[in-house]
């Protein structure tokens, strides 16, 4: 399935009459640019072989070749294992290396009942929906944000661009100081039962106070009332902090044994920039 700028890619199994969808791999944008290459198994990879694997791997990889030029593919996000295999067919199949370092390495949270917070939120503080108004503020956020994630660094332009965008699809909650903005939590790849929690941010300044931890927890209560089954998010392995800010309001290592879909260690594989062009997310 694929437009002009979005392409979907499905692995298909049959067995006895009956198709089954094993893999989905999308190679998307949205208007801040192009995002990684997702892959997402339908059910636990530990179902498969490594052999049976590797088959719906290189069928997927073959068919983005043939439907995107290779230097939209920048980088692989997916399950520790399928990323493994997958970004050496994609380098094999197209002559780009792999960069040695990994973008990202995290672990996938779930929360489907926030824990009560035993502290109340100070008098001076407030968490809510952000407005036009808290465009600069966040922006500057979002710059911070950008500066701390190589090599997806943004301009000064381009994070008012992206603060406008957030505000504007409601996507993007503050924590403020007697009015002064100070932590950010955005959620920008949403469906109708599924919430993702893609951007939390506090000001150096103000870390350790525990603003992020309100914050998240007021954010994840109002998308679970909004309708959602789950909300989930990811967390370095490297950042202990935010896990245990996370772990606190009711974020858990999904089962990926019985949540299908679920793979708990993903990882960001990047390919040779000179070969590339780069997208963000």
């Amino acid at each position: 399935m694929c437009s002009s700028d979005q392409v979907w890619l499905f692995c298909v199994s049959r067995n006895n009459g009956i198709v089954t969808v094993d893999m989905v791999l999308s190679c998307t944008e949205n208007e801040m640019g192009k995002y990684p290459i997702f892959i997402v198994p339908t059910q636990p990879v530990s179902r498969w072989s490594p052999s049976s694997l590797s088959v719906r791997l290189k069928a997927l990889a073959e068919a983005l070749r043939d439907s995107v030029p290779q230097e939209r593919v920048y980088s692989i996000f997916a399950p520790d294992i399928v990323v493994s295999l997958f970004s050496q067919l994609w380098s094999d199949l197209v002559g780009i290396g792999i960069n040695e370092k990994p973008y990202y390495a995290a672990r996938l949270l779930s929360c489907a009942t926030v824990i009560p917070n035993p502290l109340p939120l100070p008098p001076s503080a407030t968490c809510r929906l952000a407005v036009t108004a808290d465009t600069t503020a966040i922006a500057k956020l979002c710059k911070g944000f950008s500066d701390e994630s190589e090599p997806f660094v943004l301009g000064r332009n381009e994070a008012f661009k992206e603060a406008s965008l957030l505000i504007s699809k409601q996507q993007v909650w503050v924590y403020c100081v007697s009015e002064e903005i100070t932590c950010i939590a955005a959620f920008t790849r949403n469906t109708s039962n599924m919430a993702t929690i893609t951007k939390v941010y506090t000001r150096p300044s103000c870390r350790g106070r525990g603003y992020a931890r309100h914050l998240v927890r007021e954010v994840t209560r109002h998308l679970l009332r909004s309708g959602r089954r789950e909300v989930v998010l990811y967390v370095a392995h490297n950042n202990v902090s935010a896990a245990r800010v996370y772990e606190s309001v009711g974020f858990v290592e999904p089962d990926p044994a019985v949540e299908v879909g679920h793979s708990v260690n993903w990882t960001e594989v990047g390919f040779d920039r000179n070969y590339v062009d780069l997208g963000h997310w």
